[in-house]
């Protein structure tokens, strides 16, 4: 994303010979024939205003916009001015590539030709980010929008330059230049480029876009984004696991917990046996509060690791959280006797106190579960001390052992439960 790619660079030589392609196909042309010898002498602005003439009589010469291409390639050497080096780039690419179209004979000649200005701009854009690295202020932003110019000059002659796109969008990074960043990894995809680098590059630029964003709609906007383009990424490269992490990472980012919830399930059959994936998909349900599919995820996760902290202390907060909601039915059905317990027969009542019974014995079992799974972690933790920090464990151990009225267990947990840091 912020660093330029290194690994494929080349070494410029000297500025390829001259291609002068013989006449053939359209007959012979004064103009063309008067540019072929202003090149040969160098005098290149006579030479494009003869080929300009040439082509205004037949734009379809195929000879004469080979000779363009020539010319201008000849002259990019002292075109110092940036901008202007880039439009002539942009018309010598343009008539390289009309000339191919009506003339694919040429195609050698050609490629060589423009694999010699493409090395010129790609080395360029190289040399300039290194120099505005170690520049200051305006001067360091002026730098990197010149050397991404120079990638973006290396792009327009091959298209399907993965390294350009990605180096381009590095320049703009350090020039603080997020959006156009994002335009350089759009345009590597609309051509086609399916890198797993420029998935993962765009994904983390809508990402930082989002962090640093002060509306809410926008930041979701730019998740949204994040999660889009990792599935696109994904397509490509199913097996790609960074892809996969990002694009969860990016649904709970984006409040789309329900395609997060989706993916996990699809996922289920091929990492099954995985204690990270189980542990992620059950924190999720944990926090969709679907509590079954949570105890259900983390004591596979549980089951594959008995020392795995974490998922032990969600798994007891799952056991947690169910227990309350069971909790709440117990206290509905108190509710209702108590308020028509002179309306109801005696056998209804019976009936509902019967269930309170049931809910309440179902509520203990499920905060001694929790406290099975907190009680390891917390040993766990005392052991190992670099796991993490205890209080959170003992905080939820102290309110599990007070709900089924383990008053001296919870009082002894006190000091662990309201301290700033583990023992």
């Amino acid at each position: 994303m912020g660093a330029i790619t290194r690994n494929r660079l080349f070494l410029i030589g000297p500025l390829l010979a001259i291609l002068l392609m013989a006449a053939g196909g359209c007959g012979s042309n004064p103009n063309v024939e008067g540019a072929k010898l202003d090149l040969r002498n160098k005098d290149y602005a006579r030479a494009l205003e003869n080929v300009n003439k040439a082509l205004e009589s037949e734009p379809d010469n195929p000879e004469a916009l080979f000779l363009k291409g020539d010319v201008l390639s000849e002259m990019l050497p002292d075109v110092l001015d940036k901008r202007e080096r880039a439009d002539y780039i942009y018309a010598m690419v343009g008539a390289y590539r009309r000339g191919l179209e009506l003339d694919p004979a040429w195609p050698t000649q050609v490629t060589r030709r423009l694999y010699g200005v493409y090395l010129t701009e790609f080395n360029s854009g190289i040399d300039t980010y290194n120099q505005a690295e170690q520049l200051p202020g305006q001067a360091r932003v002026d730098a990197f929008a010149e050397a991404a110019r120079h990638f973006r000059s290396a792009t327009v002659i091959f298209p399907d330059s993965g390294d350009a796109y990605l180096n381009e969008a590095a320049a703009y990074f350090g020039a603080g230049l997020m959006g156009d960043a994002i335009d350089a990894y759009e345009s590597a995809l609309s051509v086609g480029l399916t890198d797993r680098e420029i998935y993962i590059y765009l994904a983390k630029t809508y990402e930082l876009l989002a962090e640093d964003w002060a509306e809410d709609d926008d930041r979701s906007d730019h998740y949204r984004k994040m999660a889009a383009t990792l599935e696109l990424g994904l397509d490509q490269h199913p097996d790609d696991r960074e892809l996969r992490a990002m694009l969860l990472n990016a649904y709970v980012f984006a409040d789309q917990a329900g395609q997060a919830l989706n993916f996990y399930a699809r996922e289920l059959p091929s990492e099954g046996e995985n204690k990270v994936f189980l542990y992620n998909y059950g924190t999720l349900m944990l926090q969709e509060a679907d509590y079954d599919g949570a105890i259900a995820m983390l004591s596979r996760a549980v089951s594959l690791d008995s020392a795995y902290v974490n998922a032990r202390f969600n798994l007891g907060a799952a056991y947690i959280n169910k227990a309350v909601d069971i909790d709440a039915d117990y206290r509905a059905v108190d509710d209702s006797i108590t308020t028509q317990r002179g309306q109801l027969p005696a056998f209804r009542i019976s009936r509902m106190e019967a269930r309170m019974r049931e809910l309440q014995q179902h509520r203990r079992g499920l905060f001694e579960d929790a406290i099975e799974h907190l009680e390891m972690a917390r040993m766990l933790i005392e052991r190992q001390q670099n796991l993490g920090e205890v209080t959170d464990v003992c905080r939820a151990l102290y309110r599990a052992y007070a709900q089924i009225n383990e008053g001296e267990r919870a009082e002894a947990l006190t000091q662990c439960a309201t301290s700033q840091s583990g023992p």
